[in-house]
This record gives structure tokens, sequence and C-alpha cells, in this order.
């Protein structure tokens, strides 16, 4: 039977059913309050841990979790939501978008959201994540003031600290060992925010020596919609275009085990709030929208730190000691950008242009491996990107150029092969001379240029209960690489297998492996892990038990957690067992505050112990505390969060 069909004949039923007896629940949806059984907590969970270790400064942006824990407050009404909107909550893929929107312009509005059931690619598990940030409203996009801009949105206090309670050896750096971060935002989602952000890393001073101004790092953002215009943006923002060739702030995931998120999706301008130190730029920026066109433009200056005369750039944010104090503010940027983007019916097309001038010249070096490195001191990008939906088709690319006319290619597509199978296709082509800053499109490179590779993923359900997903992808280097000398390939692949038979168990089976080229011409073992992640309620929904085992041919970890709830109360114990290789790490995501995406790395052998604890007081203060013990270490972190 055709696919189309069956959601008309499955929305029929469910709408008679609705109208028959289900008053009540669209009554209650429609004034954003959800049945009970399908009320979800915060946050949701992604697989960190696949990014690499030199990406640990990215993680420090959360907006898209401060995005997601706005709408749990205030949902997103979806029968008012464009493409942009369902994009910004970081849940849907681009067929799940396109097959929605296709959907509600054949059967209308939704009249509750019982009926996601029927749209296709919609599953029962991927529905009870998106439940808490989504009702099935009116459709009407209410008629705001000014005045409403500042009085109906919410105000978010977040107070962070965190302290050593012994450590292997004495302090090395300048400052204390305390870690503190202080953040005062107003959400009146999407139309208006506003805040200031502070923050003072372990070993950095605070208020003497380096930093008599007090926190090592300040920020503050307004940021306004309203009217024509989609974006105002003041201070602090973030800059996304097309696939990430050219520019891409935002916090976005490469190969991993969610095969069909593989396409970069965002606004252009989004408000940062973040503590990390260098993913965004300080200036200003506007998008105007007028019908189905949209002009952006914004410029910037930022000091950024910049290792040594050559101008290589750090971004890890730290200033410890007196050499990472000297590096600190050394290098001005000036950056200016505008994308025009013409939105199609089923898709958009865009053009991109962005320009950067430093205060000294890059040098690249006389290293043969550096020989397309980045050399003197300005530098331009400019190119095209689209995305096109048809049928169950959806087609997506971006081409880009420097100013050296060296060139990137992207080109991918997402596919609906049957009823409960995706697939995904991305062929990329950089050369090895194309260089962009803030480059962060799929690979295997941290940034873009020398490389190509043909990327596969298939994803495949049965029922609401078994998902099957796997990719394979090739790459190859056509110049050399650092500690390869030599033009080089790999590939590397992997196979993942979740049952889930009810909303509270699930069981996932990995196989992951890798080939890389040879480092100073001695070959590399093959990396393969196996993993098994296992998750089940103990009584209910009062405890539940997560377990990890992980093990490779360098490296072996085994994770078992915690979670009990009781009443306003919420509790986690987790203890970590490990073993890995010399020079060799494990790394484990969220184990930190909600928010917090930091990753737990784990090297040489040993074990390691967390509590944590979580207080909800009333309807406006909640209180986190976190305990860490390792052998010879241990820490203390407290958060508090007040909302009004």
């Amino acid at each position: 039977m055709n696919w189309w069909c069956m959601a008309v004949v499955i929305t029929v039923l469910l709408r008679a059913e609705v109208k028959a007896g289900g008053q009540e629940t669209q009554k209650k949806e429609h004034g954003r309050e959800m049945p009970q059984e399908e009320v979800h907590e915060l946050p949701y969970e992604t697989e960190l841990e696949q990014l690499p270790e030199e990406e640990q400064p990215r993680l420090e942006n959360d907006e898209a979790f401060q995005q997601r824990e706005t709408l749990a407050g205030r949902r997103l009404d979806l029968n008012a939501a464009d493409e942009a909107a369902l994009y910004a909550l970081g849940l849907l893929s681009a067929l799940q978008v396109q097959q929605f929107i296709a959907y509600r312009q054949l059967l209308g509005p939704l009249i509750s959201l019982y009926e996601l059931q029927a749209v296709p690619g919609f599953d029962l598990p991927f529905i009870r994540s998106l439940l808490p940030y989504v009702r099935a409203g009116t459709g009407l996009e209410p008629a705001y003031t000014l005045k409403d801009y500042w009085r109906k949105g919410r105000h978010t206090v977040l107070m962070r600290y965190q302290r050593p309670l012994r450590a292997v050896e004495a302090n090395k750096y300048n400052g204390s060992i305390d870690k503190v971060m202080l953040r005062y935002r107003y959400q009146f989602s999407p139309y208006a925010s506003w805040g200031v952000v502070m923050e003072k890393d372990a070993g950095e001073q605070f208020f003497r020596g380096a930093q008599k101004q007090g926190f090592d790092h300040y920020g503050a953002h307004l940021f306004v919609r309203k009217g024509n215009i989609k974006a105002l943006a003041l201070g602090d923002y973030t800059v996304n275009m097309g696939q990430g060739l050219i520019q891409w702030h935002g916090l976005s995931f490469g190969k991993s085990g969610q095969v069909m998120q593989v396409k970069r999706e965002g606004e252009v301008l989004r408000p940062y709030a973040s503590a990390g130190e260098f993913y965004f730029y300080r200036g200003a920026g506007i998008t105007i929208k007028r019908r189905r066109s949209e002009w952006t433009a914004f410029l910037s200056r930022r000091a950024l730190d910049a290792a040594d005369s050559s101008g290589s750039l750090t971004t890890g944010g730290y200033h410890r000691t007196a050499a990472e104090v000297g590096k600190r503010g050394s290098m001005l940027q000036y950056t200016a950008g505008a994308v025009y983007k013409k939105w199609l019916p089923h898709g958009h097309m865009a053009v991109n242009v962005l320009a950067h001038r430093f205060s000294k010249p890059f040098v690249k070096g006389t290293a043969p491996y550096r020989l397309y490195g980045p050399d003197g001191r300005t530098f331009l990008n400019a190119g095209v990107d689209y995305a096109l939906g048809w049928r169950n088709l959806h087609f997506f690319g971006e081409a880009a150029v420097d100013r050296n006319r060296e060139y990137a290619v992207l080109q991918g597509l997402l596919a609906t092969l049957s009823r409960g199978v995706d697939a995904a296709f991305i062929y990329r082509r950089e050369m090895p001379g194309y260089h962009a800053f803030y480059a962060d499109a799929l690979g295997e490179n941290a940034s873009a240029g020398n490389e190509s590779g043909f990327y596969t993923g298939l994803q495949a359900r049965w029922g609401s209960r078994w998902l099957v997903a796997a990719y394979a992808d090739v790459f190859r280097f056509p110049w050399l690489r650092y500690r390869v000398n030599a033009p080089s390939e790999g590939y590397d692949a992997l196979v993942m297998c979740t049952w889930q038979p009810d909303k509270l168990t699930t069981l996932t089976l990995r196989y992951y492996y890798k080939r890389k080229a040879a480092i100073d011409s001695l070959p590399v073992p093959a990396e393969q892990t196996v993993r098994c992640q296992i998750s089940l309620p103990v009584m209910a929904k009062s405890l539940q038990w997560k377990c990890r085992l992980q093990a490779g041919a360098t490296a072996w970890l085994v994770h078992q957690q915690w979670e009990a709830r009781w009443q306003r109360w919420r509790f986690s114990a987790g203890y970590t067992w490990y073993e890995t290789a010399e020079k060799k790490a494990v790394f484990l995501a969220g184990q930190g505050f909600p928010g917090d995406n930091s990753l737990a790395r784990y090297s040489g052998s040993g074990w390691g112990l967390q509590l944590q604890a979580q207080r909800r007081i009333g309807r406006s203060v909640t209180c986190w505390c976190r305990w860490q013990l390792a052998p010879g270490a241990s820490s203390l972190q407290v958060q508090w969060r007040f909302d009004w």
C-alpha cells in the first residue's frame, strides 16, 4: 500500500478517536499541559564521546541545551512552526522535517500530538523524545508588543563551582584551583534573549595578577526578533553557513551511531551565552526576511590567543601560567560576512561570503606537510549551498572556494528506501590548499581541506523496538599530514543494534572498526572497539540502572550508574573501572550537570567514583552537588539555578 495512503487512513482514524473521546486531552495540549504519562525529563543525550579531544572547547557551547530547556516550559507549536523552527529543536533529521511539512500540507494542522504516530518516519521512541518540547497549538502566531518582550520571558541565573579536594601533586599554576562560572540569561523564545556570562578556569587568578578585572572571561549578548527582522544580534553570537565548509560555530556531530544525523542544520545567526572562549564572534549581525528571501550581514572584532609570532591560534582559553597569559589577546581578528538565502517550495538556495583580517600574519613554515597551511593576514571564502526535497529524497550540498582559488565540495543525499529503512550518502572533496578557519564539515579531519571521501549510512527499524544502524566511510588525504610523510588513505565502519522493549529499557550493541595510515612510516594497527550498553528500570520510574562495557585492542572500560528519584530529590551514583595503553585514553559523556557537555577522560589504569544529588526547592530553585573520587584525587562540584 502506498505510504501516504497508509498515513491518511491512520490519521482519519486518529482524528475520529480524538473527536469522539479525546476532547479533554486536546484542551490540555493547547494549554501547554501534557498527559502525565508523556512527560519526559532533560537532558537529551547524545554521543559526545565521538568528538576528538581537540574539539573539547567546542563542547562548551550548550546553546542547544538551553534552547530545549526553554522549550520544555514554552513548547513549540507544531502547527505554526516553519522549517527553521523545527531544525532549531536539534532533534529532527532533514528527512523527518521534510516528511512532517508534507504531512501537514496534505492533511492540515494537527488535532492532537497522538497524530504524530501517523507521520512517516516518526516512531514511538522518537515521538517520546520530542513530546517535552512541542504542542499541537492553534497555528496562529500571537502579536507581541515590545513591552511583552520584557515581561513575558524567563529569567535564569546559573552558578557553577568546582574545586579539587585533594590532588596528586601541588598546584603548578598562578591562580587558585577553583573553577567558577556565573550566568544570567533572559529568554522570551524565540523573540528575545539577553544576558551575561562570566567564567574562571582552575589555575587562573581572580581579582589579582593577570586577572585584576575578576573573571578571566566575560561575555554578553542581546538578540531580538521582530517583524521582518528575523534576527538582530549584538555582542556575542554564532554564525552557521551551509554544510560547514566555510563556517560552523554550533555544536555538530560527525560519524556516530546516529547515522542519519549527518546534515548540518541551523539558523545563520544565534545568540551565544556559553562559557567557551573561541567559537563565537563579537560585534553585530542582522537577518532581514521579506517573503521567501533572507539577507544576513555581520561584523566582528575579537582578540584571540596566538601561540607565537607565526600566528598559530590556541583555542582552549586557559590563562593559568605566565606563558599562557603572554598569548592572551595577542592576535586581533576582524571579520565580515554576508548570506543571501532564497526559500523554495521544498528547500532553499544560499550564497555565502566570509572575510577575515588578522593583526599578525600567519606563517605556514618550512615543513613539507605545512606547504598548504594558512599564510598571510587576509583570508576570504565564498560559496553556495542548497537543500531540495522531492518525494522520499532529500538532496543537499555546498561548494566553496578560498582566496587562492582552492575549492571544497560536499554533496549529500538522504533517502527513505522503504517503510522504516533510511539511507544517507555523502561525497566530499577538499583540495589540499583549501582553508577556512571555522569550518566544521562532515569528515575525518577536524578542519576542512586535504581530504576526499564517501560516506554511506543505513538505518532500519522494526516496529518501535528494534533499530539497526550502520555506516562506512572511505577517505583519502592527497597531501602529507602531521607525522604522515606521504599521501594516505583509510576507512572506518560502525554497526549498531538497539532493542527497546519499553520506554525505560534499552539494550545497545555496537562494533567500530577503523584503519588509518602509517605514522612516521610505521604501520598503525587497526582500531577495533566493541561496546554494550544497557539501561533498565529496577523499581518502575524511581530507580534506574545503566551499564556500559567497552573493550578494544588498547583500552577497556566498565561503567555502572544508578539513578533514583524520590519526591523532589534525584540521586545518581556511578563507578568506572578502566585500563588503557600508554598515551591512549577513553572518554565518557553525560557525567556532569545538565548542560555540561564536558567529557570524562580516563587514561592509564584505575577506577573512578561519582556521586550526584539534585534537589528542587519550590518552583524556581534547583541545586546540584557532585563528588568525584579517584585514586589520589577527588573533586567537588556545586551548581545552583534560579528561574523566575
